[in-house]
């Protein structure tokens, strides 16, 4: 990525960026891991003349607009501006791993505004912590 003048984003080694220049005139920001690649840019010219530069170079396809990556659904609305993030596919796999399919959804309040740390995972005899979004017992 280097030699095409992409620079780390500087928080996460598998986030890119490459500055507006002459030959794509917009910010690009790409994120890579494993075998998917999401590229992301505020215009639509730039964006499709990067994605065929860059597909001239590697080996993919172009599977258009994201819906999907690394586990979380991506839903877009253009004409209000937004952007939604949402883990129910993951939650649903989480789920099944586990054998927790048929079990009952239970309502828990949480303030506005709480944030979860890892460092706020219950420290139990036998229990670990995994990332942020559950908590494993190893049984």
């Amino acid at each position: 990525m280097k030699e095409n003048k992409f620079k780390q984003s500087g928080f996460e080694e598998s986030v890119w960026v490459l500055r507006a220049d002459e030959q794509f005139p917009h910010i690009i920001h790409l994120s890579a891991h494993i075998n998917d690649t999401l590229i992301l840019c505020e215009n639509t010219d730039t964006l499709q003349n990067f994605k065929t530069h860059f597909l001239t170079r590697f080996e993919g396809t172009d599977e258009g607009e994201v819906t999907e990556y690394l586990g979380c659904d991506i839903v877009s609305n253009r004409a209000a501006r937004t952007l939604t993030l949402r883990q129910a596919s993951y939650i649903r796999w989480i789920l099944a791993a586990h054998s927790m399919t048929d079990a009952n959804p239970v309502k828990m309040q949480l303030e506005p505004g709480v944030s979860l740390l890892k460092r706020d995972c219950p420290a139990q005899p036998g229990w670990h912590c995994r990332g942020w979004h559950h908590v494993e017992h190893p049984e």
